[in-house]
């Protein structure tokens, strides 16, 4: 990814990226601090992006939601998995994610964090 793309100009996947990659400056060199300040600058913004993009997808899915409703009264509802169906057979499986699951006692709210 390019350093010189604007920040609103990423997609989610390149954001997310970016993050990981100051993250790991951050964690594994001696930055000086001028250095490391302005790559927590740009990670907060990374991050802005991040969660405009998140809550922009959550939104168009419960969206989808209420048109797939049938009413005409169209009521928007939280996305919950459980609630969906079952793929038809011939769907193709979902990847399982290689993020860990979060052990007891970590919160599971929906918060990015830097640090």
């Amino acid at each position: 990814m390019s350093k010189s793309n604007p920040p609103d100009e990423l997609n989610f996947e390149d954001a997310m990226a970016r993050l990981e990659e100051i993250v790991s400056q951050m964690d594994g060199e001696q930055l000086p601090l001028d250095d490391m300040v302005r790559s927590y600058e740009e990670g907060v913004r990374l991050l802005k992006v991040c969660r405009g993009k998140i809550d922009g997808a959550r939104a168009r899915v419960e969206r989808i939601n209420a048109s797939l409703d049938g009413s005409d009264s169209a009521e928007l509802k939280p996305f919950d998995p459980e609630e969906e169906e079952a793929p038809p057979a011939s769907a193709k499986p979902r990847r399982a994610s290689s993020k860990p699951k979060p052990e007891e006692g970590d919160s599971e709210d929906d918060e990015i964090r830097l640090f």
